[in-house]
């Protein structure tokens, strides 16, 4: 009966067999609690009906508890299931041995203390033993509950620190640009001066030459903007500045206007991550290393594809890559989790694949008014 559930279920839900298996050994101990507190019943007003064999009675008994006590638990299940829906099914896959525990405890507590020779006591240890199963949920999902909360609320703070580097980094980009402003100033004079000189001596061959050379080198010294973005321009421009400094080889090909129809925050989330996956997948390759990034926006979409090379092993599990940083026990990377949710909320998709020496992460938005007003 509980397997032709388990497969039912399976093929309507499409869910996975860790959570299903879960949830029905829930089932399986509600009804535990309705048989045990049936017979404890029985025992105090009816215990001469437990000498004799079953009867109508019994079943409107019994129906009569599975009606009162079966909407309290599935009520307690519900909040039990609202808590850990969120969760992978990797975790899953462990959290469904502890209900089969207590099953398992319940039955052996059944074969051992038969109700025939200690019924109150036999009875009232099952009784306990599925409320302390409920209470043991109920806390279990708590703590993976908090602990969720408490991921979320890391990935805020680190989406916080993208922005105040990135107003760190604007407010030092506009600090040089006014120094620089004031230099030319400085210098304008002294040029000035030259080309009016030659032109005085009537050499206006020198003065062009000069004049050229001087709107030659300030084109030089004049960074163009990556993009029209300025998330995107800031972020790019300073994880590659790093990572030139690093030794590392940066190809970037951006078209991204100022309103992409993505927020800011987001594409921080997005951006920050890859290139600090990139970062330190690097970390170990000491031969071929290199970033490739190219940002393309058009038809109510945005895609950004990075491509780097990478040293060492890529663990992955079921799909899942992930985190070989310090502190991490192997756990799934939280970086690329962070750009799936971000995508996910855009009716787009993130993709990560990898060769032998190639990891490329390619990240799908959908910026149209029908994603916008779904929203």
């Amino acid at each position: 009966m509980l397997a032709a559930g388990f497969f039912l279920l399976r093929a309507k839900t499409c869910e996975p067999a860790g959570k299903l298996l879960f949830f029905l050994y829930l089932a399986v101990q509600v009804q535990f609690i309705c048989h045990n507190v049936t017979f404890y019943i029985y025992n105090i007003w009816f215990a001469g009906m437990l000498q004799w064999d079953y009867t109508w009675g019994d079943i409107l008994g019994y129906g009569l508890l599975m009606l009162l006590l079966t909407p309290l638990f599935a009520w307690a299940s519900r909040r039990i299931y609202l808590r850990l829906r969120t969760i992978n099914s990797r975790q899953y896959m462990r959290l469904w041995l502890i209900p089969l525990l207590f099953i398992l405890l319940h039955i052996l507590q059944s074969s051992f203390f038969t109700i025939s020779r200690y019924a109150y006591v036999a009875v009232g240890i099952r009784i306990m033993i599925d409320v302390c199963a409920f209470i043991t949920y109920s806390q279990m999902a708590s703590a993976i509950s908090s602990a969720a909360k408490a991921a979320r609320e890391a990935e805020q703070r680190d989406g916080l620190v993208r922005q105040l580097d990135l107003q760190r980094a604007r407010a030092e980009d506009l600090e040089s640009h006014a120094g620089e402003i004031r230099r030319i100033r400085h210098d304008r004079r002294q040029h000035a001066q030259v080309v009016l000189g030659l032109l005085n001596q009537g050499k206006t061959d020198e003065a062009r030459s000069y004049m050229k050379d001087y709107a030659d080198s300030m084109e030089a010294d004049t960074q163009p903007p990556l993009c029209g973005n300025f998330v995107a321009d800031a972020l790019c421009r300073r994880y590659e500045t790093l990572a030139r400094q690093a030794g590392i080889d940066v190809e970037l090909v951006a078209a991204l206007p100022e309103d992409s129809g993505a927020r800011g925050s987001d594409l921080a989330v997005i951006l920050g991550n890859l290139w600090e996956n990139a970062a330190a997948a690097l970390r170990a390759e000491e031969k071929r290393r290199y970033i490739r990034l190219q940002i393309e926006d058009g038809d109510g979409r945005i895609l950004i594809r990075m491509e780097n090379s990478y040293g060492g092993e890529i663990g992955v599990e079921e799909g899942r890559f992930l985190s070989t940083k310090p502190g991490r026990n192997n756990a799934e990377g939280i970086g690329i989790a962070s750009v799936r949710a971000v995508a996910a909320r855009y009716g787009g998709m993130a993709d990560f694949t990898y060769t032998g020496d190639t990891f490329t992460a390619s990240v799908l938005l959908y910026t149209g008014e029908r994603i916008h007003k779904s929203q």
